[in-house]
């Protein structure tokens, strides 16, 4: 037999393969994953055979021969199922088009609540990610945004991740606004995450901001619901009076100043309300139970409109 036919009977069977194995499909059946380092493409066969992803491993490594990727397999986390061809596999982890978790950090949400949506979705061990956020001082800096976190990422790593995120925002005109207010990048986050809860409405948060500033300046007590919320450490529709006699340093109905650092994780509105505060002489805000509020510059202002508001609802 000469090479010319030799050639292509064994083309023919490559495709042969090749076809068989794209159609060798098993009942739909849905598997996350994971090519650990150094696998190779027979270890990486008999393992969706074990997830039940292929039938057979053999035609599976036929395929990745035949299509030169048996050494071009990355490690990493994968969604596969079995409406897809081997071709379509081999592809995803040619490519490295690793899975990740949808994760959406909403605005506001604190290192507590992020730690309980992780948990829930399955990505890290609450408790154990909550450690990490304390022992590195890092409420505040876990940027609310949406991210796609792989399965078995480490709860430093997740982390990380965030503060990074925060770090690509907060620029260095940022940085060179907080010490032009003589403030440092904590101060001014902290500022930002008690303008994030007492602010539902963006238009509104340079004026909260504006009102809490002149509070520091006169050096009143800056009196949020919002920081005491936090030292509870729960959420309350209303705080009555023993919830603002709690002691912490959190309770700006007993301390001057700004709390030790921030509340929650603020969104880019509520720090740059933080950064360029409105230009007001107000020192009240009273919320209006519709998300906005009512601004005074003089506590009788600010006590009559607390009666309307009473009387309104």
């Amino acid at each position: 037999m000469d090479k010319k036919k030799l050639l292509y009977r064994v083309t023919v069977l490559f495709l042969l393969v090749f076809l068989v194995g794209s159609i060798y499909y098993t009942p739909y059946t849905e598997r996350i994953v994971i090519i650990e380092h150094g696998m190779n493409a027979k270890e990486i066969s008999f393992m969706l055979k074990e997830e039940q992803l292929i039938r057979s491993p053999y035609l599976f490594q036929a395929v990745a021969r035949f299509k030169r990727l048996a050494n071009k397999l990355r490690p990493g986390c994968y969604d596969l199922n079995t409406n897809m061809s081997f071709g379509d596999m081999l592809t995803k982890m040619s490519e490295g088009e690793t899975y990740g978790v949808k994760v959406i950090i909403p605005e506001g949400y604190s290192s507590v609540q992020i730690a309980s949506l992780l948990s829930m979705k399955k990505l890290v061990n609450r408790e154990q990610f909550l450690k990490v956020i304390r022992e590195k001082g890092l409420e505040g800096y876990l940027y609310p945004a949406t991210y796609a976190i792989l399965p078995g990422t480490r709860a430093e790593a997740i982390a990380q991740m965030m503060v990074e995120k925060f770090n690509s925002v907060f620029s260095e005109k940022m940085l060179a606004q907080c010490n032009a207010l003589n403030l440092s990048q904590r101060q001014v986050l902290t500022m930002a995450s008690i303008i994030e809860k007492e602010a539902k409405k963006s238009e509104e948060k340079p004026e909260v901001a504006a009102v809490f500033y002149n509070r520091l300046k006169k050096k009143w007590l800056l009196e949020s619901c919002a920081t005491v919320q936090y030292a509870l450490g729960r959420n309350k529709t209303a705080l009555n009076l023993a919830d603002l006699k709690i002691r912490s340093p959190y309770n700006t109905y007993q301390h001057t100043g700004l709390p030790p650092g921030p509340i929650c994780n603020p969104g880019l509105a509520s720090i740059k309300a933080a950064l360029y505060p409105g230009n007001s002489d107000n020192m009240f805000f009273v919320a209006k139970g519709d998300g906005t509020h009512k601004f005074s510059r003089y506590y009788r202002d600010h006590l009559k409109e607390k009666q309307q508001l009473k009387k309104k609802y």
